[in-house]
């Protein structure tokens, strides 16, 4: 459905720059979307933090990302978020209407808004929805997976995350390493990575952070994770530019991702398959969504099973990975779904404003 030029307002966190500089999905996707929106003639107004990029208007009530900011904290993070999202609000009227991202707390400010809702779950606990739902009836949703749709009761539109698939390298011809990243905790698997690899007999690069908001992180890394790291068979990055880890992407012999939990989405494993590379998963989430087994990577629930897969990749038509990302996560399709949710949100809002007006 292609609507007229809409005045959209995009509402990011404050705590990371949109686009990221190196973690984080969420403002990656929001930037690929107000892209995406403006290339189809959309006017997007984007509120976030003052350094972030945008391809139209940006409002914004801190210079940069407070989590690039060593005077601030989390406390006053929390209080920038609220202070960004009122802002937009505040300015409704400008707009036909809102786009926020979870975990913003977007509802408790839509009542007041002269125009309509939509708030993306990149993740949400069921019990925050069943509150959100019950609480703000006024609101629309939509979801990243047919998966997390149905963890939340299902019957919600679902958009599946973009990535720019024209930036990301691509390699026919791999290195021998493995490749995982994500966050150091262990619903992210980094730990069964390094043990696969070692059945495997192949170096493993391992991409991510502690989470100094999560005391369990720290743990996690040092009784699972640094002892095994010795700069050969086990090579470990905290942070790289975004660029960088698409590059390891690309010349990686195969992508680990052991998850452990129901995965929303998965932006990496979007991003390794368009790099070229086969992906190595257990089947949680919406993984069985993304991966296409035996053509793009495979799924396994044990240890042995992903030692095998690895041992397999080489099979993997390293171009087949990168069609596939192209033509399910391209970002223009992303942009070109929200525009139909939008529509259909729309449709509802001025039946529900000629009905109000009826009585």
């Amino acid at each position: 459905m292609r609507n007229d030029c809409l005045r959209i307002a995009q509402i990011a966190g404050v705590g990371f720059r949109v686009p990221p500089r190196a973690s984080g999905g969420t403002e990656l996707v929001v930037h690929l979307l107000a892209r995406g929106l403006t290339e189809r003639g959309h006017r997007v107004t984007l509120f976030a933090s003052g350094d972030s990029l945008s391809p139209g208007p940006l409002r914004s009530v801190v210079p940069f990302a407070t989590r690039d900011d060593p005077s601030s904290n989390l406390y006053l993070e929390r209080e920038f978020d609220l202070r960004n999202i009122d802002a937009a609000y505040e300015s409704s009227a400008e707009f036909d209407l809102i786009h926020a991202h979870w975990p913003t707390p977007a509802p408790y400010f839509a009542k007041r808004a002269e125009c309509p809702t939509l708030l993306t779950f990149d993740y949400i606990e069921k019990e925050i929805f069943e509150h959100y739902r019950a609480r703000f009836p006024e609101l629309s949703y939509a979801c990243v997976s047919e998966a997390q749709a149905g963890m939340l009761g299902g019957g919600l539109p679902v958009v599946h995350n973009g990535i720019d698939v024209e930036s990301v390298p691509f390699s026919r011809a791999p290195r021998n390493y493995l490749l995982t990243v994500g966050r150091l905790v262990p619903s992210k698997g980094a730990s069964v990575a390094i043990e696969v690899a070692r059945r495997c007999g192949i170096p493993l690069v391992i991409v991510g952070s502690v989470v100094p908001d999560l005391p369990e992180s720290r743990e996690y890394y040092e009784r699972e994770i640094g002892p095994r790291v010795d700069g050969v068979r086990v090579r470990h990055y905290p942070d790289l530019p975004n660029r960088r880890v698409l590059e390891l992407m690309s010349e990686a012999r195969a992508f680990l991702f052991p998850i452990g939990w129901e995965e929303p989405f998965g932006m990496v494993v979007a991003e390794a398959m368009a790099a070229g590379a086969p992906v190595v998963a257990t089947p949680r989430g919406a993984l069985p969504e993304i991966v296409d087994r035996g053509v793009t990577g495979f799924l396994e629930d044990t240890v042995e099973g992903l030692a095998d897969a690895v041992r397999r990749a080489g099979a993997i038509d390293r171009a087949a990975c990168r069609r596939r990302a192209r033509r399910l996560f391209d970002y223009r399709l992303m942009a070109e779904r929200y525009e139909d949710v939008y529509g259909r949100l729309l449709a509802r809002s001025s039946a529900r404003e000629y009905q109000l007006a009826g009585r």
